[in-house]
């Protein structure tokens, strides 16, 4: 049988749960894709030597051989139009089943509800039928005890003919 009590109120309030859930999906797709455009950049990029940055005018420092500001601002722009896809497809799938589970507890809710009223109603029929038993009984009681008197009367108005015939024919 289900409790009602066990069943979670409609409308759910949002927690650190729900922003943790719905954001770990698309994160991992953004840094993978931002790892993937770094690959790609520092695999096909020029080093920058001292020679290559008198001419390009770039940084010729330490870090600059890692990233810059260019494949950053790639890195970002693609992993957060990955993980903005992958985090409108990942909130569309958790409102489809918190809206399947909130339809299936209002089905089990009603299910139950009817459950009880059906139950309500079968406790009623037994009532009744009960009252009309023990009316019925009580009937049957008060004919068999009026049969029995009328009996009982009728014996008696025997005996007393009876009585009168002997005494009077003796």
């Amino acid at each position: 049988m289900i409790d009602s009590t066990m069943l979670a109120p409609a409308a759910e309030p949002s927690s650190v749960a729900d922003v943790v859930e719905v954001a770990w999906l698309p994160a991992a797709p953004a840094l993978v894709t931002a790892a993937a455009t770094w690959i790609v950049w520092y695999y096909t990029h020029t080093v920058c030597t001292f020679e290559v940055s008198a001419l390009t005018g770039r940084n010729a420092g330490s870090v600059a051989k890692f990233i810059n500001v260019d494949v950053f601002g790639r890195m970002l722009t693609y992993g957060g139009l990955v993980g903005g896809i992958g985090g409108f497809w990942r909130y569309d799938m958790i409102k489809k089943e918190r809206a399947a589970r909130i339809a299936t507890q209002m089905q089990a809710a009603e299910l139950q509800k009817q459950l009880e009223e059906l139950r309500a109603k079968n406790a009623a029929a037994r009532e009744e039928e009960r009252k009309r038993a023990a009316q019925q009984a009580a009937e049957d009681r008060q004919a068999f005890l009026s049969a029995l008197s009328e009996l009982t009367a009728e014996i008696a108005h025997l005996r007393e003919q009876r009585n009168g015939d002997t005494h009077n024919g003796q």
